[in-house]
């Protein structure tokens, strides 16, 4: 992840001073987020299927921003719907650009997606399908836990073995394609 940031709560926690009410923070860069999303959604060859078979619908190439408030995501939908006849669809092929977005929360100490709409589609005819296939598949797409990600860098300094315990997100937000979480948390080492 690009730019992983936690300020000196950490320094404070292990030489027992004491802390401000802000003590830690992460910072996700667009490009970090992106790959959550990739990673989290995008797993067939860089496509997320909305239907499979000879009627189909997939979407791909996703691109994020992080701008007032929300993840925005800028997806291209590919689809052939209609009735499957043999091996073969017969219907009608759509094909049109959308973007979605979903504000960013803390539930306990994961960061995810909720307020999912779908923002704009170069084709009406496919919101209906965004609306019921993508948007669904979102809130676990983009998931970041905060405490697991902090013992991860613990274990990288090697020094000591710590333990975190009753972690609490204070605020995420998103903007200037970042996302912020500010997090207070309390660290036992060993």
């Amino acid at each position: 992840m690009n730019n992983l940031f936690i300020c000196g709560a950490l320094a404070a926690a292990l030489l027992g001073l004491p802390s401000s009410s802000r003590c830690a923070e992460i910072v996700l860069e667009q490009s970090a987020v992106q790959s959550l999303l990739i990673e989290g959604l995008f797993k067939e060859e860089g496509r997320l299927y909305l239907q499979k078979g000879a009627c189909y619908a997939y979407v791909e190439d996703p691109k994020v921003s992080l701008q007032r408030g929300r993840v925005v995501i800028r997806v291209h939908l590919s689809s052939r719907l209609g009735v499957v006849s043999g091996r073969d669809c017969l219907g009608v092929g759509l094909a049109s650009w959308a973007t979605v977005s979903a504000a960013p929360v803390a539930q306990g100490h994961v960061v995810r997606l909720t307020e999912i709409r779908v923002d704009e589609v170069d084709d009406a005819n496919t919101r209906s399908l965004l609306n019921l296939g993508l948007a669904p598949a979102l809130p676990g797409a983009v998931e970041f836990d905060v405490k697991k990600a902090v013992e991860e860098m613990l274990k990288g300094s090697g020094r000591l073995q710590g333990e975190v315990q009753a972690l609490k997100i204070d605020a995420v937000r998103a903007g200037d394609n970042k996302l912020s979480i500010n997090f207070d948390f309390k660290l036992v080492g060993r």
